[in-house]
């Protein structure tokens, strides 16, 4: 990592806005692609529902991917950026759960439970925001381990 991703690091610590442009957002003009692939931006489908990753998360997701691939070959950093994984419920997804009868579905979090009527989309919609509620979190990023790239990385 280089002293500017040291730096900026740090202040994602103390300053959210590091790297950003004073709108919570990430400056990505100067990233590697691959990285900005890897570390996606985490919105949700629907408004109002879901966990969204914080800006200091997804900074340090792209200072993480782009300090593993710097100074190695193509072929390498290709493979050592597949697979990552930046999401709010980590590579496994999340923890809601839900079940239907013929008429009725129930969903339930954390949150709480939660009913609608079957196929009705705006009462499911309405239902996720109750028991899923749009929330920034803070996320950590997974990448593939070196050892599965030792074949394209010598």
């Amino acid at each position: 990592m280089n002293r500017f991703h040291v730096l900026c690091f740090l202040l994602t610590i103390a300053a959210p806005a590091c790297g950003g442009n004073g709108d919570d957002s990430v400056d990505l003009s100067a990233r590697d692609p691959r990285c900005v692939a890897a570390c996606p931006d985490t919105m949700p489908e629907h408004d109002g529902v879901g966990r969204v990753c914080d800006t200091a998360s997804r900074g340090q997701c792209l200072d993480e991917c782009e300090a593993r691939i710097a100074g190695l070959g193509t072929v390498c950093q290709n493979c050592l950026v597949e697979r990552a994984c930046f999401a709010p419920g980590g590579c496994f997804g999340d923890t809601t759960g839900g079940s239907c009868t013929e008429t009725t579905c129930t969903l339930t979090s954390e949150f709480g439970t939660c009913s609608y009527p079957v196929d009705d989309q705006a009462a499911y919609i309405t239902c996720l925001q109750k028991i899923d509620p749009r929330r920034t979190v803070s996320c950590e990023a997974s990448f593939r381990p070196a050892t599965d790239c030792a074949s394209v990385c010598s």
